[in-house]
């Protein structure tokens, strides 16, 4: 599973996950036909992956779209996750790569 890529939403459209280092913020590109078709996430609105999954089915009902399915969402969440980089990024990554190194505590 390739969470650095977009996520693909149909056969034109692409959802992409994006972390700003400078300003510590997240936010969702919407692309259609290779074009930006719209941005979920002001400056310093999304501080945390949850903000952006709270507010994405929302903003792609706004602009034409059906909202992300439980594993979609799931694999966009994980996509945030890589965008911002850092230790969360890395430990999903080994979950990814081999879960039997992760301990999981629910």
């Amino acid at each position: 599973m390739d969470l650095h890529a977009p996520l693909q939403l149909n056969d034109t459209t692409q959802l992409k996950a994006v972390f700003d280092p400078v300003l510590r913020c997240f936010s969702a590109q919407l692309w259609r036909d290779g074009e930006p078709a719209g941005l979920l996430g002001m400056v310093g609105e999304f501080t945390h992956p949850d903000d952006i999954l709270d507010a994405v089915d929302e903003f792609l009902t706004e602009n034409g779209e059906s909202p992300l399915t439980q594993q979609q969402e799931g694999r966009f969440g994980g996509m945030l996750i890589m965008a911002k980089g850092g230790p969360d990024a890395a430990m999903l990554q080994l979950a990814i790569e081999d879960p039997s190194k992760v301990l999981f505590l629910f």
